[in-house]
């Protein structure tokens, strides 16, 4: 496997690890994401995933003359405001006016505006304070260049980017500067705190094709895991007759059958990741039968082991136009198994949340 398509797995494995536990604890804590506050979360979503992606992204070409071409960027640079005397000799050089369009500058202004969204979060969501923010900022400012100064933790042959300790200065200040504009955001901005609500009212459409959605990353992301953990041992999988498609009907069968009949809720890791449990049609006490689960494995998953993940995105794609469309926003592939969604707190014997109103 190409370091591409390890990277590429690496930032998923990552996104999901991340993503998924965030989403069930704002969940469990708030019920589902609504109003301007669900947009913060999202904004902050997307920009954590941003940050996973500039650390890996763009991959080049390792060719196998790539290293030897690059040893500029093979090497860490632990020399304090290096970056900054660079600046100076440049424009000292070159003039104001073609510093102020250069490169050099530019990476340095990029630097510390990376780091302005996490400030802004963490002061204007998390209320942390100016240390607090100064902190998380450096620690994940030192994740980003030992990542990026060891080569992906070794999964590259050689570094591809400049490991410099600049930039822990420069990404610090960033965060900074965004803990005062978040500070400012306080006061001129609606609360982004959300406001606890009982979760017992039926999921709406989006909250049902997000946990779907996530089912299907899970799915996809245990199948390529498994693939490479094998790949690693000397067994290449796909070259065997037949494993192609027993592999995700195996992973399928195991994550949407096998799992959630263990389970008091009956979901897989994405349904179960946004606090939804699969009940009988007209029985909301009573979890899904296992009959059910394996009648949508074969409607939904054991298709796609042998179509591939086009029959995914179209059960997505069908599920989501149906709750959407439907005035019980119960998906097709759940009215075909007489089942529906309900949230966990809903439940018998679930602990029922007291709805508060926001603090002024």
């Amino acid at each position: 496997m190409t370091e591409t398509a390890y990277a590429v797995l690496f930032f998923m494995a990552l996104t999901f690890v991340f993503v998924v536990p965030f989403i069930s604890h704002q969940v469990s804590r708030f019920g589902w994401f609504r109003g301007w506050p669900a947009v913060v979360s999202a904004a902050m979503v997307l920009y954590g995933c941003a940050l996973v992606a500039f650390t890996l992204f763009p991959l080049p070409d390792f060719a196998s003359d790539y290293c030897d071409a690059h040893a500029d960027v093979n090497h860490w640079q632990l020399i304090p405001l290096q970056s900054f005397i660079d600046l100076t000799e440049y424009a000292a050089s070159n003039g104001l006016l073609a510093t102020l369009t250069s490169n050099v500058l530019l990476q340095v202004v990029m630097n510390v505006a990376f780091f302005v969204p996490l400030g802004f979060f963490l002061a204007y969501r998390g209320r942390r304070s100016l240390g607090a923010t100064a902190l998380i900022g450096l620690v994940i400012s030192l994740a980003i260049e030992l990542t990026q100064g060891t080569g992906l933790w070794g999964l590259a042959p050689c570094p591809y980017r400049l490991a410099d300790v600049d930039d822990l200065l420069t990404n610090t200040t960033g965060a900074l500067l965004g803990w005062l504009i978040g500070r400012a955001g306080i006061r001129l901005l609606p609360d982004p705190t959300p406001v606890k609500r009982s979760d017992v009212d039926p999921p709406g459409p989006t909250r049902q094709t997000v946990g779907f959605f996530l089912d299907i990353y899970a799915y996809l992301l245990f199948d390529v895991v498994i693939i490479i953990t094998l790949g690693l041992l000397g067994f290449d999988l796909l070259e065997q007759p037949g494993w192609p498609i027993v592999l995700p009907a195996t992973v399928s069968l195991v994550m949407f059958v096998l799992i959630p009949r263990l389970r008091r809720d009956r979901a897989g890791p994405g349904i179960a990741g946004v606090r939804l449990a699969v009940v009988h049609d007209n029985k909301a006490s009573t979890p899904a039968a296992l009959t059910a689960l394996v009648v949508r494995w074969l409607i939904v998953w054991l298709p796609a082991a042998v179509v591939g993940v086009w029959w995914l995105a179209a059960c997505l794609a069908v599920d989501g136009l149906t709750t959407w469309r439907s005035s019980d926003h119960r998906p097709l592939t759940l009215r075909l198994t007489r089942t529906r969604q309900v949230t966990l707190e809903s439940l018998p014997g679930a602990n029922r949340s007291e709805t508060r109103e926001p603090t002024p």
